[in-house]
């Protein structure tokens, strides 16, 4: 199973215009595809942004990772993402490096499915699972109409739990409008906060404080990542659940957080953690320490991955959903979700659909 050949392209899908108060504004996605050929088969891999440092995550496939990869076997999934990992540690240990490294990862775990005609949780040694799902929206400049318009859609589609940006410059704000949410979806919904790293560990500390009383499911990224103590003092003294994950690229990252205790619910992406194989390390401390598992964007990849969590709680469903440009997009069904039982990962782009936004 030598590699013969790895194909790379970058696409820029527009958006809707939303933003967080971590990431400000947002109005674009890159994605950036791969596929990768050993054996006569063709495995699949992505990785995407949200609009900036794409074109660094492809330079990096082009010209050190597929030269890298060139020639060795694809079924040596774990070393050749150790051999990733090693090669670009100078400029890497995180960031654009495991966005790259992801897009391949995914890829290789796409071909050994397909190699031995197993869907991605057999691969793991799991067994397909109904995931309950939440809906997520990107909405801190949406005026409060529209968040709530937004959250109606979410309970329309029978979705068990959504969840609110919050980091507005007033306390008072997010709290009007969290407030406004949890009355118009009543006790039985889960609602969780995302606040996209808004806050020093002190100034989320205070805010958590006014915002427990909205009967929250979690508190997501309430600080930076770099902050794990401030993270493990906010786990210890808030009253809600703290969850972390989409901002963490590496299994090395996560092992620091689930160590001090500074997470309640492990949050997976396969893309932004450095690939399938070290989102998997990510589920396999969660499990170990007795912790909850999410994940944050990636929905069919997550599918799969959620089934190998031994407490797997909800699979975001994004509001940069790739939808449009897949060609069998995930269901929804009694606010659930299953993974494919295709074998690989099940995820393929329509070229035609995707084509319009090369670049």
């Amino acid at each position: 199973m030598r590699i013969e050949a790895i194909e790379s392209a970058y696409y820029r899908l527009p958006l809707e215009a939303m933003g967080d108060a971590g990431h400000g504004a947002i109005d674009s996605e890159e994605l950036i595809t791969v596929k990768l050929r050993a054996g006569g088969l063709e495995g699949h891999g992505y990785a995407y942004t949200i609009g900036r440092g794409g074109r660094a995550v492809h330079a990096l496939i082009e010209h050190d990772l597929a030269p890298l990869l060139a020639g060795r076997d694809a079924s040596d999934i774990g070393p050749l993402w150790d051999l990733m990992w090693q090669r670009l540690l100078y400029v890497g240990r995180g960031g654009a490096a495991s966005f790259a490294i992801a897009a391949l990862d995914i890829a290789l775990w796409d071909l050994r499915g397909l190699r031995e005609r197993k869907p991605l949780y057999a691969l793991l040694g799991a067994q397909p699972r109904e995931i309950p799902a939440y809906g997520s929206g990107v909405d801190l400049p949406k005026p409060l109409h529209e968040l709530l318009k937004q959250t109606e859609g979410f309970l329309a589609r029978g979705l068990p739990g959504v969840k609110v940006k919050i980091g507005n410059r007033d306390a008072r704000e997010d709290e009007t409008r969290v407030a406004a949410v949890r009355k118009l979806i009543g006790s039985r919904i889960d609602l969780m906060l995302d606040a996209n790293m808004a806050w020093s560990a002190d100034e989320a500390l205070e805010r958590g404080r006014r915002l427990e009383q909205f009967n929250l499911y979690w508190y997501e990224e309430p600080t930076i990542p770099e902050d794990v103590s401030g993270h493990a003092r906010l786990a210890r003294e808030l009253d809600v659940p703290i969850a972390v994950g989409e901002s963490l690229h590496s299994p090395h990252e996560f092992r620091r957080y689930v160590d001090e205790r500074a997470v309640d619910v492990v949050q997976i992406d396969p893309v932004t953690n450095g690939g399938i194989s070290a989102s998997l390390r990510a589920l396999q401390m969660a499990n170990a320490a007795g912790l909850k598992a999410s994940s944050h964007y990636t929905d069919e990849l997550s599918a799969h991955l959620l089934c190998a969590a031994k407490n797997p709680v909800y699979l975001e469903k994004h509001a940069f959903a790739l939808d449009r440009y897949l060609e069998a997009p995930q269901e929804v069904r009694n606010g659930r979700v299953r993974p494919t039982d295709v074998p690989g990962t099940g995820m393929r782009f329509s070229a035609k659909t995707l084509e319009p936004f090369r670049r």
